[in-house]
């Protein structure tokens, strides 16, 4: 069960592939014409935004799990949502600077990044990836709405249910 112990943490060799991701991430945020264009697409998200910013978040990820694919790296399936929080936290960094989210309590951020991670993960999967296993994302979706998913412990323990519960 996702959160119920199964925690394992991240080996040296996930460590340095999700900070690769990251870095990615951030080298594509620093490019002038994709931060206009990560703007313009939460803007597109209407009235909650956070749907809008977890799509970006499943795509951004996805596009790099299959380049890394493509040039015959295999990253770990594990790192991922642990990578897709902090890059949705950086997503909502972006949205708050630009004025398209107005955080007023610490319980509004939150909802906003449980929905973001819904929606991150549900885009990762609309995408694809054989390396993840379907029903296990989808109890994670349903532990973020029911709040089982506010630790990280909570979360790693998800991780290995998503991926087989091994390395």
């Amino acid at each position: 069960m996702i959160g119920q112990g199964n925690t394992q943490p991240a080996t040296e060799q996930e460590n340095k592939q999700a900070q690769i991701i990251l870095q990615n991430v951030e080298g594509y945020l620093a490019d002038e014409e994709a931060y206009a264009l990560v703007v313009q697409k939460i803007q597109e998200g209407g009235d909650d935004p956070a749907v809008m910013i977890g799509s970006i978040v499943g795509q951004l990820l996805h596009a790099q799990m299959v380049s890394a694919k493509e040039a015959g790296v295999e990253f770990s399936r594990d790192i991922l949502i642990a990578v897709a929080a902090e890059v949705v936290n950086a997503i909502i960094e972006v949205a708050m600077n630009e004025g398209l989210i107005n955080v007023q309590e610490e319980g509004q951020l939150d909802q906003i990044q449980g929905d973001a991670m819904i929606a991150a993960v549900d885009a990762y999967m609309t995408l694809g990836d054989d390396g993840v296993d379907k029903e296990s994302a989808g109890q994670f979706t349903r532990g973020v709405m029911e709040g089982n998913m506010d630790s990280p412990q909570a979360q790693q323990g998800m991780i290995g249910n998503m991926v087989g519960g091994g390395i």
